[in-house]
């Protein structure tokens, strides 16, 4: 079996000969990230955490580089810690040495330490003044415990952004718990607000007892009050020093609306970062309206830059006349500017509060993508996700971050299919290369070459369809978050997150809705179903939590169940089976009766062309098969996350995170890693 893997932007074949030669080491233009220049320069892409020290230093976090890098103040970048590479390792080392995985949100305290939520390694780490990083909390499993035990021995879950105060107290967005969490000067974890479910409530009670829908951005103003973008609410909550929780802006709808009136009764649109200034005014990072909202002392709301369009204008206007591309964090500069994380413009930009200015101090506005009409072994991708094969031999993903379809010809060279590089959902019925891609996802080809991938819109997700004769056209999803519009036209139907989708040999479409806790299916008639909704409650106690699908040769339909560490199976009739997994999440069983076997968090799903079924455990860094004797084994990775053993036994080789399958008609499995 031949794989091929797609690295973190960069295309890679472990084995096989479909590729022409790649360049020779050094060539790769990925390599070069700008290190000892003017910020301003170099490449900035997807950059998600920042923080300003006293002296008007600036740091991020490199996601996509999973690096931290400064900014100085004659504007010069540099990386400060992390080598580039996607994994874990490195404490009490060098931080230049070490490796993170997702770096997100950054605080600095008062003696000058940088704090990282090293997101999907699920832990805090600090890099003290000398250079050296340790984990102060977190476990590296994704899983919720130890409050009120020592930080480093609790779990944490996806954390976000982080915010520290002047008495040694850290506090932490974990995202993926619905939690925000403390961590004292001792050391020792505890919850300060939510209760673990993604809804809304508790208002003008305990802040622990209250909901929180996937919280991101936090900070502290100057009397010790909290503040959250609490973001799947589309709200901004404050925590008192007495620990009661209300909301101080957005009315729960994701919108835009309500400048110079009550921010309570203003619209927001996923707010991610929120920022406290020494006056008492809030600014807010209203991402999916592209703009930067302020609430007064008062309580009033005003847009304070931005116009609501993405096409990037330029700097040196007054901030309410510029444009911004999904705002996503935000810190104040000692200067008395405020520091804006313009993702996708991929720039790094400020604000003058006295005259309203704007400039940019880190990016030069491109991305990494470029290769297309080379060897696909050259070309840098950025975050390739949704992976299928058509009639032809062409393997075709959506390379995300940059807004394109693209696909690797049979010689191995590549080719962007669909997509202008502009983010957006524009361009319904004409030629998919003058349509606008908004971060294309998950991916599936029918056997007429028609392609169906995931985009998202507002607070949910769609599906669009690119047909065999090369027109784009919605296929699925109104762009209302929901669970409506069965028996009707899909596209009137509402969705929540679609995690992935497959097809059957009839041209029927199955949507895993991971929020909405679904599998929705459209007929070859375009008409929306739910399947087995009555089914479910027989074999759990709790909702499914759908993160992959596959329908095999006889339309039968596979569920990774996330949420129980489970897969499921629905039969023609709709009745609902456990299919392997014993609900521990753990990796065990390899050898034996899958239905036996610990599988941890089972993300995409696919069959080989002779029927078995391949899982991408996506926290084990894994993949596994059942064959068709139900036993489950080991087809790729060590179960510790990075990149190696190109060359050598899939079983030998570290992968980061697989998740999207196919299977070519010789039987070869690719995979995006």
């Amino acid at each position: 079996m031949r794989v091929c893997s797609f690295f973190f932007g960069v295309l890679f074949l472990l084995s096989g000969s479909m590729a022409p030669s790649a360049p020779g080491p050094g060539h790769y233009p990925y390599q070069d990230i700008g290190d000892g220049r003017k910020a301003t320069e170099v490449v900035l892409t997807l950059v998600d955490g920042v923080a300003v020290d006293h002296e008007g230093n600036i740091y991020i976090s490199h996601r996509s580089k999973n690096r931290i890098r400064k900014i100085d103040k004659d504007g010069i970048i540099t990386t400060i810690a992390g080598n580039g590479k996607a994994g874990f390792g490195g404490d009490h080392g060098p931080a230049l040495k070490a490796t993170f995985n997702f770096p997100a949100g950054l605080c600095l305290d008062q003696k000058g330490n940088l704090f990282v939520a090293d997101r999907n390694n699920h832990r805090v780490r600090r890099i003290d003044v000398a250079g050296t990083v340790t984990t102060v909390a977190g476990t590296g499993i994704p899983d919720m415990g130890g409050d009120d035990g020592p930080a480093i021995q609790a779990h944490l879950n996806y954390p976000s952004d982080l915010v520290c105060d002047g008495k040694g107290n850290l506090y932490i967005s974990d995202r993926s718990n619905n939690r925000i969490r403390k961590v004292d000067s001792q050391g020792v974890i505890t919850t300060v607000a939510g209760l673990g479910l993604p809804e809304f409530g508790g208002d003008f009670g305990p802040a622990v007892d209250a909901f929180l829908k996937y919280p991101f951005g936090i900070d502290l103003d100057a009397q010790g009050n909290l503040y959250i973008a609490d973001r799947g609410n589309n709200r901004i909550r404050k925590v008192d020093t007495q620990g009661i929780i209300t909301t101080v802006a957005g009315d729960g709808t994701h919108f835009f609306s309500g400048d110079y009136g009550p921010a309570t009764r203003a619209s927001l649109a996923y707010p991610t970062d929120v920022a406290v200034d020494p006056r008492g005014n809030l600014y807010i990072a209203d991402r999916n309206n592209n703009r930067i909202r302020k609430v007064d002392s008062l309580g009033i709301m005003t847009t304070v830059m931005g116009i609501g369009k993405y096409e990037y204008n330029g700097d040196n206007e007054i901030a309410s006349e510029t444009t911004l591309h999904l705002p996503f964090a935000l810190a104040h500069h000692p200067d008395g500017k405020l520091i804006i994380v313009d993702r996708n413009h991929f720039r790094v930009r400020s604000m003058d509060f006295k005259t309203h200015a704007l400039a940019t101090v880190a990016g030069n506005g491109k991305s990494w993508f470029r290769g297309d009409g080379g060897p696909g072994m050259g070309a840098t991708l950025e975050f390739p996700s949704g992976i299928g094969i058509d009639s032809k031999g062409n393997i075709i993903f959506s390379d995300k971050m940059s807004n394109r379809l693209r696909f690797i010809d049979r010689k191995g060279f590549i080719y962007t299919l669909a997509g202008s590089g502009h983010l957006g959902n524009e361009g319904d019925g004409g030629p998919v290369s003058k349509a606008s891609l908004y971060l294309p996802d998950a991916m599936v080809v029918d056997r007429k070459d028609n392609i169906y991938f995931i985009s998202p819109q507002g607070s949910s997700k769609f599906v669009r369809k690119i047909d065999a004769q090369g027109r784009i056209t919605r296929f699925a999803g109104n762009g209302v978050l929901g669970d409506t519009g069965d028996g009707g036209p899909a596209v009137l139907a509402s969705f929540g997150m679609i995690k992935d989708l497959a097809v059957d040999g009839e041209g029927n479409v199955y949507l895993a809705d991971l929020t909405q806790r679904k599998i929705r299916k459209v007929d070859s008639r375009g008409i929306v179903s739910t399947l087995a909704l009555d089914h479910w409650q027989k074999i759990a106690d709790e909702e499914i939590h759908p993160n992959g699908i596959a329908v095999n040769a006889s339309g039968e339909i596979f569920v990774s169940d996330s949420g129980s560490s489970k897969i499921r199976k629905i039969d023609r009739n709709q009745n609902v089976t456990t299919f392997a997994g014993t609900g521990a999440f753990e990796d065990s069983g390899d050898g034996g009766p899958a239905i036996e076997a610990g599988i941890r968090s089972p993300g995409g799903l696919i069959f080989s062309p002779d029927g078995e079924l391949f899982v991408a455990e996506e926290t084990s860094h894994r993949i596994r098969k059942i064959d068709k004797e139900g036993n489950i084994l080991l087809v790729a990775g060590i179960g510790v996350a990075g990149y190696s053993g190109d060359g050598g036994p899939a079983t030998r080789a570290q992968l980061k995170s697989p998740y999207r399958m196919v299977f070519d008609r010789e039987g070869n499995l690719y995979f995006s890693d």
